[in-house]
Parts: C-alpha cells; sequence; structure tokens
C-alpha cells in the first residue's frame, strides 16, 4: 500500500501544507509571481528550473532533434516521458521520482496502484485538488503549443500510472499485484500528459507550411473536350450546360487545396487535366464546389457527374456495350486503369453525398459505395499494376493501391456514421502499405530516386496487422514503422475488428453483452504497438498543417475514437443515420451507459485532452476558423468524446460516490471543472456540483460550440445541434 508523507510545511500566506520545503517554495512562487531561475541566452525567466533546462534544451538546443527509424524505442520513451513530467508538475502536488523520469517501468513501480482517496482526505465537492488562486491560469500560460498553435490535441494533464494488459478487473483497480509491469502498458498508452501528440516536443522540426497546391487552369481547348464528350450522355443528361473554363479551374483547384490532402491517391505532380477522362473532371470539380463554398454548383455538378459515371460503367465496364464508344475511351488505356478512374470517380461522388440528408440525399452515398465494391472486386482487390521500374510505373502501382486502400477506409467511416457492415474486410486486404509522403510528392524521376534511396521498405498489411496483436509493446527489437497513410489505414483496421466483436456480442446466442477482458487487453496491446509504430515515423505530427499532410493528425483523432469504443459501444446508440438531433440525444441517453474504473478513467482523459487546447485558443475562434478545414472525421470523433466525458462526469459526480473517487478520478474530475470555470466565467464549483448532471451538460455545450458554425458539410452541423440536445436532456429540458 503506497503511503503519503506527513505534511510539515504551511504557506503563511494560505496555510496550505505542503510534504516537502520544495513544494512549498514553488507554490510561495505563485503568490510573487517570483520567476528566479533566469536563461543566460535570452531575456526568459521561469519559476521553476525545470521549464528552465526544458527551454534551454527546446530553444536554444545546437541542433534539433530528430527521429531515425534505426533509433531504440526505449530511449524514446525515456525522453518522452522526462518531457511529459516536467508538464505533469505544473499541476501535481507531487513531483515524479526522478527515476520514473529516465524509466517508465520504475514510474509504474514506485506509484503502485491506483489509490483510493482516504476517508480523511477532502472530496473534490467542498475543496479544490491541486488547484488554488491562480494556478489554473498559470497552468494554462505554462502549456506550450505546438510548433504550428492550432492543434487541438496537444493537452498536458497530470500523468496517471500505467494499466497492465492483463489486469481484467473493472472496479476497485488491482493494478500492480503481480509487482511487475511492462512498459508501454497504458490505456492512454505511455505519454499520460501530452497524448495524443505521441512525441516528445523537443522531437518536432522547425514548423514550415505546406506547399500550396499550384491551381488547376482549364484551357478553352479543355472544355471543348468536356462539352463534345458530354453529348455522348444525350440519354442520361438531358442538360448539357456546364461552368465556365475559369468555373472549372475554381473548383478542381479546390478539389486539391480542400479534399485531396486527406485522401492522397491522386499523384499531383503528373496529374494532367487534358488527359483525364470526363467522369473523373466533373466529379473532381463537383466535389471541389464544396470547398469552394458554391454548394448549388456542387449540386448540378454532382447530377451530372453521377449520370455521366453510372452510364460509363453500366456501358464499358459491366456489360461492355456501345463498342462505338468503348473504343474510343479505351484506345489509350486497359480496362484495369478505367476501372480504377471510375472507383475513383465514384469515391468523390460518395465524399459529396454523404454528409447530406436530402441534397444530395445521403443513401445514394450508400449503394454508390456497393458499386465501388463490385468494381474493386472485378478488378481484384488486391491486384496492382506491374511495374517496370520506371517512375510512371511505380505512380500507377502505388495510386491504384491508394485507392483500393482509401476506399476501404471511406468504407470503415460509414461504418462508424451509419452502423453498416464494412463491405471489405481488413483480412482480405494482402497489399503491401502505401510510401511516405516524402517519396510521392516527388516532382521528377530523380527526385524521386533520392528519396526512395533514403526510404524503407513497405511492409505488407496482413504482417504489420499480426505484429501490432501479437508483438509485446516495448518487446526487444526494431519496430517495423509505417508511413502517415499505413498508420491511417491500419488505425481503421483496429476500428473495424473492434465494431465486429461489439456486434458478435450482441447476438443471442452470446453470453456477453459487452467485451471481455481478453479481448480489450488485446486491442489495447494493437493499439499502444500503433503509436510506438506512429512515433517510428518522421512523418507523423500533431499539425493538421503540416507539411506532410493531415493524415496523421487525423489519426490520432481515430486512436481517440478506439479506445472509446473499447469502453462503451456507441456503434447502435449515436443515430446519426436519422438526422434527427432529438433522436440521437435521447438515444445516447437511454442507449449508452458506462461504469467506474481504470480504463473509463483514462478514456474520460483521452476526451478532456482533445478539449484543453480549443479552450485555451478560444472555442469560437477554433470553430470558426480552424475546425473548418480540418477533416469530418474529427468532428465524428469529437461527437464521441464529448458523450463520453459527459457520461464519466454523470457517475463521478454523484453524491457521497462509491467506491471514493480515486486520485486519478478526482484530479480529471478538478481539471474538467477548471477548464469550465475559465469558459463561462462567473459560474462557481458549488453550482456546477449542485447534482450530477449539471457539470455535464456545460462540459457538453462546450464541446457543441465546435461544431456549431457554417460548415461545409450538414453532417458536421448535426453533431453540433445533436450534443446540444443532449445537454438540454442533462438540464432537464423536455424535448418533443
Amino acid at each position: 500500500m503506497v503511503r503519503k508523507a506527513a505534511r510539515s510545511y504551511e504557506c503563511p500566506r494560505c496555510s496550505r501544507p505542503f510534504a516537502r520545503l520544495e513544494h512549498l517554495q514553488r507554490h510561495e512562487r505563485s503568490h510573487t509571481k517570483e520567476k528566479p531561475y533566469c536563461c543566460d541566452k535570452c531575456p526568459k525567466s521561469f519559476t521553476r528550473k525545470d521549464l528552465l533546462v526544458r527551454h534551454e534544451r527546446l530553444a536554444h538546443s545546437s541542433s534539433p532533434v530528430t527521429r531515425t527509424p534505426e533509433s531504440n524505442p526505449t530511449t524514446s520513451s525515456q525522453q518522452t516521458f522526462e518531457g511529459l513530467n516536467v508538464l505533469a508538475s505544473a499541476v501535481a502536488d507531487h513531483p515524479f521520482p526522478p527515476t520514473a523520469r529516465a524509466d517508465p517501468n520504475l514510474l509504474h513501480a514506485a506509484q503502485g496502484p491506483f489509490p483510493t482517496a482516504p476517508a480523511t482526505e477532502p472530496t473534490p465537492f467542498s475543496e479544490p485538488f491541486g488547484y488554488e488562486g491562480d494556478d489554473f491560469t498559470s497552468f494554462l500560460d505554462s502549456i506550450p503549443l505546438p510548433s504550428h498553435p492550432y492543434s487541438p490535441t496537444y493537452q498536458p494533464l497530470p500523468l496517471f500510472p500505467p494499466l497492465q494488459f492483463d489486469s481484467g478487473s473493472e472496479y476497485p483497480s488491482n493494478l500492480g499485484n503481480d509487482g511487475a509491469a511492462a512498459p508501454y502498458s497504458s490505456v492512454l498508452p505511455r505519454h499520460g500528459t501530452q497524448l495524443p501528440s505521441l512525441q516528445p516536443e523537443g522531437s518536432q522540426l522547425p514548423h514550415r507550411t505546406r506547399p500550396p497546391n499550384v491551381p488547376i487552369a482549364v484551357t478553352p481547348q479543355c472544355r471543348d473536350r468536356i462539352v463534345s464528350e458530354l453529348r455522348q450522355y444525350a440519354n442520361v443528361v438531358s442538360d448539357q450546360t456546364i461552368p465556365s473554363r475559369h468555373a472549372l479551374s475554381r473548383c478542381l483547384t479546390g478539389y486539391f487545396t480542400g479534399y485531396h490532402d486527406h485522401y492522397p491517391f491522386l499523384h499531383i505532380p503528373t496529374f494532367n487535366i487534358e488527359s483525364c477522362p470526363l467522369h473523373l473532371i466533373l466529379s473532381m470539380a463537383a466535389l471541389g464546389a464544396q470547398y469552394c463554398r458554391e454548394h448549388d454548383t456542387s449540386m448540378r455538378l454532382f447530377q451530372v457527374a453521377k449520370a455521366v459515371t453510372l452510364e460509363h460503367i453500366r456501358c464499358d465496364l459491366q456489360w461492355n456495350g456501345n463498342p462505338d464508344r468503348n473504343s474510343k475511351i479505351a484506345a489509350s488505356r486497359d480496362q484495369s486503369q478505367d476501372i480504377l478512374e471510375s472507383v475513383q470517380s465514384l469515391l468523390m461522388l460518395t465524399s459529396v453525398c454523404s454528409w447530406f440528408e436530402h441534397n444530395p440525399p445521403h443513401y445514394e452515398a450508400l449503394y454508390m459505395r456497393s458499386l465501388m465494391e463490385t468494381l474493386l472486386r472485378k478488378d481484384g482487390l488486391n491486384e496492382l499494376p506491374s511495374q517496370d521500374g520506371s517512375w510512371e510505373g511505380w505512380i500507377r502501382n502505388e495510386s491504384a493501391k491508394r485507392t483500393k486502400l482509401i476506399v476501404f477506409c471511406f468504407f470503415g467511416i460509414h461504418t462508424i456514421v451509419f452502423d453498416v457492415p464494412p463491405m471489405i474486410l481488413a483480412e482480405e486486404i494482402t497489399l503491401d502499405l502505401p510510401c511516405t509522403e516524402n517519396e510521392w510528392t516527388a516532382t521528377s524521376a530523380d527526385q524521386w530516386l533520392e528519396r526512395r534511396q533514403h526510404g524503407r521498405g513497405s511492409p505488407r498489411i496482413q504482417d504489420s496487422l499480426n505484429s501490432l496483436f501479437t508483438r509485446a509493446p516495448g518487446a526487444a527489437g526494431q519496430w517495423e514503422s509505417f508511413t502517415s497513410l499505413g498508420g491511417y489505414v491500419l488505425i481503421y483496421a483496429i476500428i473495424q475488428n473492434i465494431w465486429l466483436i461489439q456486434k458478435a456480442c450482441r447476438v443471442p446466442v452470446s453470453n456477453s453483452s459487452s467485451l471481455s477482458p481478453t479481448q480489450i487487453s488485446s486491442l489495447e496491446q494493437a493499439l499502444e504497438n500503433w503509436c510506438q509504430c506512429w512515433e517510428q515515423n518522421q512523418e507523423s505530427s500533431i499539425d493538421p498543417f503540416n507539411p506532410n499532410g493531415p493524415l496523421s493528425f487525423t489519426s490520432t483523432a481515430l486512436l481517440r475514437l478506439a479506445y472509446i469504443r473499447l469502453n462503451a459501444d456507441f456503434s447502435s446508440a449515436r443515430r446519426l443515420q436519422t438526422w434527427n438531433p432529438d433522436e440521437i440525444a435521447l438515444s445516447l441517453r437511454k442507449n449508452l451507459s458506462v461504469q467506474r474504473g481504470d480504463r473509463l478513467t483514462r478514456a474520460a482523459l483521452h476526451c478532456a485532452h482533445a478539449l484543453s487546447t480549443p479552450i485555451k485558443l478560444g472555442i469560437n475562434y477554433v470553430a470558426r476558423t480552424l475546425v473548418v478545414s480540418w477533416s469530418n472525421q474529427y468532428a465524428l470523433c469529437s461527437f464521441e468524446c464529448a458523450v463520453l466525458l459527459a457520461k464519466w462526469l454523470e457517475i463521478a459526480t454523484v453524491p457521497n460516490p462509491w467506491p471514493k473517487l480515486t486520485e486519478q478520478e478526482t484530479k480529471l474530475l478538478e481539471f474538467v471543472l477548471e477548464m469550465v470555470m475559465e469558459v463561462n466565467h462567473g459560474v462557481s464549483r458549488s453550482w456546477l456540483l449542485a447534482n450530477n448532471t449539471r457539470l455535464s451538460a456545460a462540459v457538453t455545450r462546450l464541446w457543441a460550440r465546435l461544431f456549431t458554425a457554417d460548415y461545409i458539410y450538414e453532417l458536421v452541423n448535426l453533431i453540433g445541434r445533436s450534443l446540444n440536445r443532449y445537454a438540454d436532456i442533462l438540464e432537464g429540458v423536455s424535448i418533443s
């Protein structure tokens, strides 16, 4: 049992007791605002020596810290832990032992199990825990934002002890009973204060803005070709009017600036609009018009593009009819390339209509996805164009691979949104993982060869998945790293696995309605291993605007969703497919429940992580200027974060909870209280804790504010409206 040291030092100003003199001295500086530790290289000063050391390491290091695939994962973990514990000490009563900063195992051994609050310790309803006066403001001031300041996933919080993978207990915790702790064993993987950034801040290279995509210029000759080819589809397109070449140029540019980076399957350096088939041009323009905020133009182009694409598939791919037209189109490309471009066109059309209730109707996306699956299987799900060693041959091969894998991921998005079965199972895919974005964006054959020499071969997807699920986290030996798109594909494969297992638990013959401890441990292990590989990818970043694209940023949001799904089965409770905020809110209230436990506490911590930086930057500012440019997947993941955190707060704020709140639960509760009071000026702790739903409602409304701006897609606004309706229910407001 962990015994707390007697507190023998007392602050003369506020009578607050401390166990060690240095803690008292540090606390007193919060009253005097004294900053005795000065940097000898710049005018900055700090309240604590550890902050000065950290500042010197990050700001005045002779060379930036870079990650190499050959680096030892244990060393990387130790550096991460050291930096994160510095951040944790900003809000923790007791700093971690020096040995724990060098070894996560020693941290776990020193702290042992999650201690429950003793009966003599004040409950969070009567006295703040860990913060007093301006401590929270000072803490916010001490949060060093990433190199690009607009990432909602960098949130320091108190570091929690790790959780063993073989622990199946729900409550109370029995962690550490076996006296040993494996490294990298936390449910929120070992980076408790900074997750899901998953990397030491010092390892980030200086921020470079992502190179702007070159505008697409539609020439008069190109538009004439579009008009001429469109006449061949007069049987399905009665209105042959299309936008001007300037409008087409604008819409196509909107595709590359708004959509392409989230789904990079086209090769921009060699993309040529003059040789692009009609159905692909129209589909790109329809999707790009959405990002240009030209909804009416998008809808007109969508209808034309859909008719042309479906007619092309019907005549030229399914039954090989209309030989005259087929001979014209297929003269310069084989059927496999034609199928690939048709799948790409369908994917773009599906991307337009998946996020609207009626205009265009979302159910069109559900039937077009079956056509995508049919074409992929017709061409061979794991078949790729042959390579001849040339840059052009490699581009065709990599583009085909990326298209098929991104379609697999998009099916995963539909599973999350509409709770429909995946059309392609992860076990069916035997392709290699995609290459690095550095290779993919090479602008010439010579540059590609140079970048390829410094790259690493891509492992097969099945080998990577098997390694994630079977290899013990922290095991000796070098991990195979994956690329940004590779990690994105793998996290969707894990989420698919979670969804399938949860559905299997719901069938009548199942002996359980929830995941078993063994299943949870296996999935936790896979997620932790995924995190280690994420760290080793030199292109990984918490910055959605980083030069290597937003995929690694989006993947961390999906990682958060995966951890949440291990604690609650959101799949059938969300009912987003109804497009009715009242029905969605009622279903979440009635059909989703959680139970206190170590894993739930960590999942709730993960959710709190995702909210703290938007609060510091300003929720309204983030909502109106930043979130609009991020993937819709961020909104989907945040929706589940909001509800899970609200559910946890409900059971954590009941009067006289039993068992008593653990130290970790109390710290997390206090941090959420401080965040809410930071935004809602004038509210008090006593008012927020007057009942067990008021704080939940307040937090839910904070999340809702992120998704109530004028967004491009209707589904994002639906999430904001549903969260507000859920908060209404928590506050006792009746809804029809």
